[in-house]
């Protein structure tokens, strides 16, 4: 089984420009809250590939991982659970004399004084990887607005939602322009 690492020291691995080192870890467990809600990832420390290749400029990493993430449904509450693929990369420059021009913005947040934040990479790395919805089931019905009932295992009975105000106007506009069809 791979050892747990939260922040790998990148000076250790000791790699020659134009070579690459495939290592196999375990990241702490992650938690994310959306919405107000716990999310947490199966398995609870997930297992990672982390990719490091130095070139003469600096260092490429890629970090591949997936994890199934698990929590209430965005739409019932219900248990959910979405499989995520991830598959991240980050730069690091080296090398560069001080008093070069360097955009800092294509260097990576991750890593500082040659140590990776392993931890945090991954975290954010999945939270990217998160759907914009996550549902128990693609069809899933949801609640109720009524009485808060799980629309999922049959209809509650409140019958159909009163029409919204709102939209008066414009249904009558609807009628008139039916009728003179």
């Amino acid at each position: 089984m791979p050892r747990e690492v939260a922040i790998l020291d990148l000076r250790s691995l000791d790699i020659a420009p134009g070579a690459a080192r495939r290592l196999e870890l375990r990241v702490p467990p992650v938690a994310l809250r959306l919405g107000g809600q716990e999310y947490a990832t199966e398995p609870a420390a997930p297992e990672v590939g982390l990719e490091v290749a130095r070139s003469l400029s600096g260092l490429h990493l890629r970090l591949r991982s997936e994890v199934t993430l698990t929590g209430p449904c965005f739409r019932c509450l219900g248990d959910a659970r979405v499989p995520l693929r991830i598959d991240a990369s980050e730069f690091v420059a080296e090398g560069r004399p001080d008093d070069a021009p360097f955009d800092e913005d294509l260097d990576s947040a991750y890593v500082e004084d040659g140590a990776l934040d392993l931890e945090t990479w991954a975290r954010d790395a999945i939270a990217e990887a998160v759907p914009p919805t996550i549902l128990c089931r693609e069809d899933c019905a949801g609640l109720c607005a009524t009485c808060g009932a799980d629309l999922n295992a049959g209809p509650c009975g409140c019958g159909p939602p009163a029409p919204d105000p709102r939209w008066d106007a414009l249904r009558g506009l609807a009628e008139r322009l039916g009728r003179e069809d």
